[in-house]
C-alpha cells in the first residue's frame, strides 16, 4: 500500500495541477491579506486583528476542494486509469491511496496559504504600530483547522470524483451543494439547524475554528473534524465501490 500512495504523490509532485492550485492558493489569500491589513480600520475593543485576518487564509480550503475532485476525474477523462489499474488490480487500493495522498496535498494547501498569511499579516500590522491580539495556541488551533479541512476537503472530493466520474459534473455538484444548496436548506424551518450544523460548510466553519464562539449551532473543532473525515470515508468507500462495477474505458 505505501508504494501505491507514494505513486500517488510523485503524480502530484511531477504534473502542475497541484503546484499551480497552491501558488494559487497562496497568491489569492496573500493579496487578500495584504488588503485587509493595510486597508482594515480595528475597532480597540472588536474582535482581535489577528483572528479576523487569519480567517482568510480560508479562500484556500476550494483549491484543495478542486484538487481531491481532479484526482479520478482527469484519470478518467485522459485515459489514464487504465495503466494505473493494470498497475494495482486492486480498485479500491487505488481510491484509498489517492485519498491519502490527496489528504496530504490538501493540508499543504491549507499551511502554504496559512503561512502567506500570518507572515504579510504580522508584517503589515507590525509596521502600522497594530498589536494582533492573538496567542501561539490560537494560532496553532486556527492553523491546524484550516489545513485540516483543506485536507478534509481534498479527500472527500476524492470520494466525490470516484462516484460522479465526469469532472464538469463532479466539480458543479461539489460546488452546488457546498457553496449553494447547503446555504438555501440551511434557511429552511424544519431542517436548517440540521444542515448548518451536520452539513459540510458547517462542518468547515467549525473546524476552521476561526470565531469559534460566534457559532452556537456548530459542533466542536474536534467532533466536526471526525464527522467530516467520516463523510470522506463514506464517498471513499462508495467511489471504489461504483468503481469496481463500472467499466472504466466507457
Amino acid at each position: 500500500m505505501s508504494r501505491v500512495i507514494a505513486s500517488e504523490l510523485l503524480k502530484l509532485r511531477t504534473t502542475r495541477t497541484f503546484l499551480t492550485l497552491m501558488a494559487s492558493a497562496a497568491l489569492l489569500v496573500a493579496g487578500v491579506a495584504v488588503l485587509g491589513a493595510l486597508l482594515t480600520t480595528f475597532e480597540p475593543n472588536a474582535t482581535p486583528p489577528g483572528e479576523d485576518l487569519t480567517g482568510i487564509a480560508w479562500f484556500a480550503v476550494p483549491f484543495a476542494l478542486v484538487l481531491g475532485l481532479l484526482a479520478v476525474t482527469t484519470e478518467i477523462r485522459h485515459g489514464t486509469i487504465t495503466p494505473t489499474l493494470l498497475t494495482v488490480p486492486s480498485r479500491g487500493r487505488v481510491i484509498a491511496a489517492k485519498v491519502v495522498a490527496h489528504l496530504l496535498a490538501g493540508f499543504a494547501i491549507g499551511v502554504a496559504a496559512l503561512a502567506a498569511d500570518l507572515v504579510l499579516v504580522e508584517v503589515i500590522l507590525s509596521s502600522r504600530g497594530i498589536e494582533s491580539g492573538t496567542s501561539f495556541s490560537e494560532l496553532v488551533r486556527w492553523g491546524l483547522g484550516i489545513a485540516g479541512s483543506a485536507a478534509l476537503l481534498a479527500g472527500l472530493g476524492v470520494g466525490v470524483g470516484a462516484v460522479v466520474r465526469n469532472q464538469v459534473g463532479a466539480l458543479v455538484a461539489a460546488f452546488a451543494w457546498v457553496f449553494v444548496l447547503e446555504p438555501l436548506l440551511a434557511a429552511v424551518p424544519t431542517i436548517g439547524d440540521s444542515i448548518a450544523r451536520f452539513g459540510v460548510g458547517g462542518l468547515l466553519d467549525a473546524l476552521d475554528g476561526v470565531d469559534a464562539d460566534s457559532g452556537e449551532n456548530l459542533l466542536g473543532q474536534v467532533p466536526a473534524g471526525l464527522l467530516l473525515a467520516g463523510y470522506v470515508a463514506v464517498f471513499a468507500v462508495g467511489g471504489a465501490a461504483l468503481l469496481r462495477r463500472r467499466d472504466v474505458t466507457a
